[in-house]
């Protein structure tokens, strides 16, 4: 008893993790995600150590994704001759790599609330930024899951996906300042109200003050886009296996069921139809500039086009020393228009870490050659966007390839340097069919729709297609199995910046900087001039309480 005792907050950190997955997909109960989160910082809160405090963070991350992720043995079985063994250690492994961001961002909360003697919504507020802004394989966040509640996340076009999840974890922090008060207090004294009711009252206040303006931000914008352009863009499902894909056999049936479902799309009268992530089946030079002649013609027989495509691209041999030369390629998308030409490509600039690439390759070409000896894919060097000329002027789209679409960052460096018009993903999620992946894909893009006030429109392998307006709404969507189409009508942007898409996360990561500062400034005024003792005393508490770390708590 004396030992769970001892580490009942580490427990209260895992089952807040737990709690807090409950809002992904199946169950989508969204209100599980604040209580998750204060769970968690109510275990920060006055940790005695970093390192304490670095434990709990993964402890509560990686419950959350071993619930979050529970479709992993499933796919993992499907694919591998592993065992069940096997894929949930797997599953263990991936939500213990991705905790240890949360670590970090816990390891902070708790170092600037001990040392800055920042308020605890302050710190928690650091640490969740921190813990948003570091590289991961999937980059979920609290905002995102929960964008199915639109009106709670409008205020990402001023302070993006990540500041409107550092206004949540303020919440929830307050939510745990009156729980600690709760279990401390004996409710009917004077201070009841000021430690429980009014911290509790706060939390509920800047929930109900951002879904109050998120809706009548909604309501504005349903109202401006009603004189705006638009304009029919077919997206298209060929339904292919994972594996059937890369199976040159099956290649020219591919091709003709493409041709088939945009010929359909076309008779029902559409400016453009988009076909998914590496859906065109033969790979094309990198530096293409005319449709292939024969059977493997993307316009094929009566398709006018045009036609925007993810495809292979393959670059010229490399020679890297030694007589060795390397064969890379780039997973790309382009246009082809009526006339047989073919645009430049866009090349997805980040690729998936594992499936795609070794982490950090881009950086460290010596590792990825490491793996990749004979070359492989490698990222895009630029944004690109890829134009349709159209009367009132060439319409610009910004492309984000697969889950490009889920990057904050990659989002906004698009939008920065292509000033799009419409975004447009193309993604091939058919490694996921059946599992609640391709629904927290497609959750998580709305909130790139949101951050630059921008229709999005996604063509989807097996996946979910959808057509995202500019308040992070789905107004169309399909998830089916089978061969499928579907037509969107985007509004046509003007290409304009929002206040995120110009200043990014800056201006809140400096009023955080600021603000610790103006508490660290404060304590040192006050700290009495014997506090060196003091100082010694905690860091001699941080190193016995370090040892207690490495065994879990």
């Amino acid at each position: 008893m004396e030992r769970l005792q001892r580490h009942q907050k580490l427990i209260f950190a895992i089952i807040g993790g737990a709690v807090a997955a409950l809002a992904t997909p199946p169950t989508n109960i969204y209100p599980a995600l604040f209580i998750g989160l204060a769970m968690l910082a109510f275990a920060l809160d006055d940790a005695p150590s970093t390192a304490r405090a670095f434990g709990r963070g993964v402890a509560w991350a990686t419950a959350a994704g071993i619930v979050g992720m529970r479709f992993v043995p499933d796919v993992v079985q499907r694919f591998t001759s592993l065992g069940t063994a096997a894929a949930v250690a797997a599953l263990v492994l991936l939500a213990a790599a991705q905790s240890l961001l949360w670590g970090i961002g816990s390891a902070a909360t708790n170092l600037v609330q001990r040392r800055a003697k920042v308020p605890l919504e302050v710190a928690f507020a650091t640490g969740t930024l921190i813990a948003l802004s570091l590289p991961s394989v999937f980059a979920w966040t609290p905002a995102g899951i929960v964008c199915p509640w639109t009106s709670l996340v409008q205020l990402a076009d001023l302070i993006g996906e990540r500041g409107v999840s550092v206004l949540f974890a303020i919440c929830a922090a307050l939510l745990a300042r009156a729980l600690k008060a709760a279990l401390s207090t004996e409710l009917r004294t004077k201070r009841f109200r000021q430690t429980i009711a009014y911290p509790f009252a706060a939390a509920l206040t800047i929930i109900a003050v951002v879904a109050a303006y998120g809706s009548w931000r909604i309501s504005s914008l349903a109202k401006q886009s009603t004189t705006a352009r638009t304009m029919r863009i077919a997206l298209v499902n060929q339904a292919v296996g994972p594996l059937d894909r890369w199976d040159p056999k099956n290649h020219a049936s591919i091709l003709q069921n493409l041709q088939a479902l945009t010929r359909e799309a076309e008779a029902r009268g559409v400016d453009l139809t988009v076909w998914p992530e590496a859906a065109y089946p033969y790979p094309l030079d990198h530096d293409v500039a005319r449709n292939p002649r024969g059977p493997r013609s993307i316009l094929g027989r009566d398709l006018q086009g045009p036609i925007l495509f993810g495809l292979i691209t393959l670059e010229r041999p490399k020679s890297i020393g030694n007589g060795q030369l390397e064969l890379n390629s780039r997973n790309s998308a382009t246009i082809v228009t009526p006339d047989g030409a073919i645009q430049p490509s866009y090349d997805k600039l980040e690729l998936l870490w594992f499936g795609e690439t070794v982490p950090l390759g881009a950086h460290l070409p010596w590792l990825r050659r490491i793996f990749q000896k004979s070359g492989g894919l490698v990222p895009g060097t630029e944004a690109r966007a890829l134009m349709l000329p159209r009367e009132g002027g060439d319409v610009r789209f910004g492309v984000l390839n697969c889950y490009e679409d889920t990057l904050t960052d990659v989002g906004r460096r698009v939008v920065r340097e292509v000033r799009p018009n419409v975004l447009v993903n193309v993604t091939n999620d058919a490694w996921f069919l059946g599992s609640a992946e391709p629904e927290l894909h497609a959750r998580l893009a709305r909130m790139r729709a949101v951050e630059h006030r921008v229709h999005l429109v996604r063509s989807v392998n097996l996946g979910v297609m959808s057509w995202v307006d500019d308040r992070g709404i789905e107004v169309l969507r399909d998830e089916s199995p089978k061969a499928s189409t579907i037509i969107a009508t985007p509004t046509i942007g003007d290409g304009s910046l929002t206040v995120y898409a110009r200043f990014g996360d800056l201006p809140l990561a400096v009023l955080l900087t600021i603000t610790i500062a103006a508490f660290a400034w404060r304590a040192s005024w006050n700290r009495p001039q014997g506090d060196g003792a003091e100082k010694q005393a905690v860091d001699k508490n941080e190193t016995s309480a370090s040892g207690e770390t490495r065994a879990g708590s």
